[in-house]
């Protein structure tokens, strides 16, 4: 009997960015995958009007897999993450990766193996960051940019959507979905791995399951980082506010504010032997125990809203 093939499609929610959508798309078609595994390609266009489509369609040609263009002009990251699940119900999972990321050519493997192996509902993989220019390198060394790893098959209670396989039959049977009330903010895949727990499922971890991501020049600069690391905490804490009780969602975000910032201080004393480095770990927790304050008192960060 021949054995059933393993529908995978591969996702990307995209928003103006096309030089990123074309690397992207250019490092799926290096993927090498198993013989019982067939793969397909969703993009989700969250701009206005469709302006990665003619883009899409030119490259679809190319690449040895199905690639499929879908317009979401409803604003808001859960909007397009909501669609993309919606497009790929026919799919066993959803692999979804970024549009500013390139793949590592055994990516889905690697999340294969780990999902037979702890049978989990969803599967992370790292993010490896790099930069164009070598003078650039000490910023990936900082907490800026730093990612945590585990262990190969290690549990996860939590994921984001940057490298992630999902298992869709959980999903749909437990209709589980991106909530819209951080429409603008971020943090709307956070809630949704805490709500894939909530019902029940696990996580795993996929140490070899790897993408890329370039830091641009843009982003290698102290006001960009700091303000990155405060969105993180304002973040944090609306996640927290959203999926806990009130007062012990509080207790936790001003607790570890505390614990953050003091140790942030104590963290910009090691530039004294570790230079710009030991400045920017310490700068990096000030600026997210800051943003877990401030969000914990209802601030909110919409960095994602558009006039």
């Amino acid at each position: 009997m021949k054995k059933a093939m393993t529908k995978v499609t591969i996702g990307a929610c995209t928003f103006r960015r096309q030089d990123g959508l074309r690397d992207l798309l250019a490092s799926i078609a290096t993927l090498r995958c198993g013989s019982d595994v067939s793969i397909d390609i969703l993009i989700v266009d969250n701009d206005e009007v469709p302006s990665a489509k003619d883009l899409v369609h030119s490259l679809a040609p190319t690449l040895p897999w199905p690639c499929r263009y879908v317009h979401e002009p409803r604003p808001g990251i859960p909007q397009a993450r909501n669609r993309m699940l919606e497009e790929c119900l026919g799919s066993d999972f959803l692999l979804f990766v970024d549009d500013d990321e390139t793949v590592d050519t055994k990516l889905v493997d690697e999340h294969l193996r780990i999902h037979k192996q702890t049978g989990a509902q969803f599967v992370q993989g790292p993010c490896t960051m790099t930069v164009p220019d070598k003078s650039d390198a000490w910023w990936l060394d900082t907490a800026f940019f730093k990612q945590k790893t585990f262990a190969d098959a290690a549990p996860r209670y939590e994921s984001w959507t940057n490298n992630v396989l999902i298992e869709m039959e959980f999903v749909e049977q437990n209709h589980v979905r991106f909530d819209d009330v951080l429409r603008y903010a971020g943090g709307s895949d956070t809630l949704f791995f805490h709500d894939i727990v909530r019902a029940g499922g696990t996580g795993a971890f996929a140490a070899k399951a790897i993408v890329y991501e370039i830091q641009s020049k843009s982003r290698l600069i102290w006001r960009w980082a700091l303000n990155r690391q405060y969105r993180y905490g304002v973040t944090r804490a609306n996640t927290q506010l959203l999926r806990k009780p009130k007062l012990q969602a509080l207790i936790w975000c001003f607790f570890r504010s505390f614990v953050m910032i003091v140790t942030g201080f104590l963290q910009t004393l090691t530039a004294l032997y570790k230079g710009k480095v030991g400045l920017a770990n310490g700068a990096a927790l000030i600026a997210r125990g800051w943003g877990l304050a401030t969000g914990a008192v209802g601030f909110r960060a919409d960095e994602y809203a558009r006039n």
